[in-house]
């Protein structure tokens, strides 16, 4: 996984074919939480689709602060990424294309199948 640290970190991101960004806020419990479960997942997901060319990062918004203006426009709602619970946005080329808000409660299961229903079978390189 790739922290975010910068604005050219952020940019990168945004301009990545396919990722998986983990939204942590070291302030809030939920947070860690959701990062230990995304941390084994990417683990697991990544060893059973060794060929995918997908871009997993990590985003503290308290620390990289370019990026607030991109999550007040992608947030979703009441279900927005900004409450502090670890929440999951997959991305293709900086859009939106799925959202969890709470990657402990979805757990590893879901984020497979979600990143392999956004992604197709993301087995290509």
């Amino acid at each position: 996984m790739t922290t975010i640290t910068t604005k050219e970190d952020f940019n990168t991101l945004l301009q990545d074919k396919q990722a998986v960004l983990f939204l942590f806020f070291d302030w809030s419990g939920q947070a860690h939480s959701s990062l230990r479960v995304f941390t084994e997942w990417e683990l697991e997901w990544r060893a059973s689709h060794p060929a995918a060319s997908v871009g997993f990062y990590r985003l503290d918004p308290d620390r990289c602060t370019d990026s607030w203006n991109w999550i007040v426009e992608h947030a979703h709602g009441d279900e927005g990424m900004d409450a502090g619970f670890g929440s999951v946005p997959w991305l293709r080329q900086g859009k939106g294309i799925g959202f969890v808000r709470f990657a402990a409660k979805a757990g590893k299961v879901k984020l497979s199948q979600l990143t392999d229903e956004y992604f197709g079978s993301a087995t290509a390189a």
